[in-house]
């Protein structure tokens, strides 16, 4: 019945808008750069509409859309912030062309299509809707698209707020980070999260120097790549200490209640004490998920050694990323390594700091405007704050004092996110009869903030 509603619904002039742009920025491979061709048509639409809007490349070919529509500036302006680069397709299984929008059994597949292009093309959409309406907002709109999210933002995100602050100061920004959950059978809303933090990302990397050689006379007393093995073990091993984050709590509550026993009762524990039990933590800490929401994690990620197969290495080094808890420190996480590792031989040396980042404020205009949108919307669903276990550009935002909320911008379901096709993996793939819905309540959230 709901379904039937939905589709009978003719899709606005906004949502009709949205889709097409976001058929065309599907098309463009931005998984090695390339941004600026995505983005030139989408400049001519904003400069068609009477926008002022630019591309500043970082860097040949690394584009970022930057327009603003003027208010009334009774408020200070609303920054709506997404990233149109994607990451690679190459080594994954897809069963359709990744960069043609491919319709399926209901769902829109492409690369992109969750992360982050269906928000870049919903805001483009809502900025041009204001250009064209005669009545002013209270708050500019800055409409911010940007490069190189996927690698850290610093052809993008980064770039922009130390090189042209003054284009997207703001008070507040909407960006990726949050999310809209359906039903298995895509029948109605289930969830709503707003993400209002996230942890940090910092990589670290371990050295062992050798003296090299032939591979026909392996050491006999000290050999790097062993020496770094045992390291790396050693930080597989390592747990940090478990804890419940105020900005993750509402979060783990609401995934108790899309969980079975016994992982939902021992989120449902955590979410209800604020604190993490010996009992609870044997259970959580096996769900990947789950075990990321409550303490500072560290992995292996990239190995290196000998350049080729007969030669001993003068070099073994790994990278191992961390994702540290926002109440924690880069220099404790890095002490807490090094003292697992227990090695001198082992150097740990952190590679490039861009940026710790404050929580933003659960309460505020922007937490009553998803609520009021929600309502509008959909009626009484559930909506939570929550901690990002990844990093988006909102860290940047947060480290120059803008406020930055993570919202959903294409609704899916937790099976898809479960199997990898919601974001970063083959066939990330969309519900079509829902796209229209993403626009709309990024239309309402954004509407009550800057009418």
């Amino acid at each position: 019945m709901f379904l039937a509603l939905i589709a009978a619904v003719a899709a606005s002039p906004v949502e009709a808008e949205a889709r097409q742009i976001l058929d065309e920025i599907l098309r463009v491979d931005t998984s090695h750069g390339n941004e600026t061709a995505a983005l030139q048509p989408l400049l001519v639409r904003f400069q068609r509409a009477g926008v002022r809007a630019q591309i500043l490349e970082s860097a040949p070919g690394r584009g970022n859309l930057v327009a603003r529509v003027p208010g009334t500036g009774a408020m200070r302006p609303l920054l709506l912030l997404a990233h149109i680069d994607v990451v690679p397709v190459e080594g994954q299984p897809w069963t359709v062309p990744p960069f043609q929008p491919t319709e399926k059994d209901g769902y829109l597949y492409a690369r992109g299509v969750n992360d982050d292009k269906a928000m870049a093309a919903a805001f483009t959409a809502i900025a041009l809707e204001a250009a064209r309406t005669p009545q002013k907002l209270s708050r500019d709109l800055i409409v911010a698209l940007t490069a190189g999210e996927e690698t850290g933002g610093l052809a993008g995100a980064y770039w922009l707020a130390r090189n042209h602050r003054d284009l997207i100061d703001a008070e507040l920004a909407l960006n990726e980070g949050g999310g809209l959950t359906v039903t298995p059978d895509l029948s109605r809303m289930e969830s709503v999260e707003i993400g209002v933090a996230e942890k940090t990302f910092q990589s670290y990397s371990l050295i062992v120097k050798g003296k090299g050689g032939h591979s026909s006379m392996p050491p006999t007393n000290f050999d790097p790549v062993v020496t770094l093995a045992r390291a790396l073990q050693r930080v597989g091993e390592l747990r940090f200490p478990a804890k419940v984050l105020p900005e993750a709590r509402e979060g783990i509550a609401l995934r108790a209640l899309h969980e079975k026993p016994p992982l939902s009762d021992a989120l449902k524990h955590v979410a209800q004490a604020g604190t993490v039990s010996p009992e609870d933590d044997a259970v959580i800490g096996k769900d990947q998920l789950a075990n990321a929401q409550i303490r500072t994690t560290c992995v292996t990620t990239m190995l290196k050694a000998a350049p080729q197969d007969n030669v001993l290495p003068t070099t073994a080094e790994a990278t191992v990323n961390c994702r540290i808890l926002p109440d924690e420190t880069r220099e404790q996480t890095q002490a807490r390594v090094a003292q697992a590792i227990g090695d001198p031989a082992v150097e740990l040396k952190p590679l490039e700091d861009i940026g710790f980042a404050k929580p933003s404020p659960i309460s505020g205009p922007v937490n009553e405007a998803v609520h009021a949108a929600v309502r509008a919307l959909w009626g009484e669903v559930p909506v939570s704050h929550a901690m990002g276990t990844g990093a988006t550009d909102s860290r940047h935002l947060r480290a120059i004092g803008i406020q930055s909320y993570g919202l959903g911008g294409a609704p899916g379901t937790l099976e898809d996110a479960r199997a990898g096709r919601a974001l970063h993996g083959a066939d990330e793939r969309r519900p079509i009869r829902w796209l229209g819905e993403g626009v709309r309540f990024l239309r309402e959230v954004t509407l009550r903030l800057a009418r």
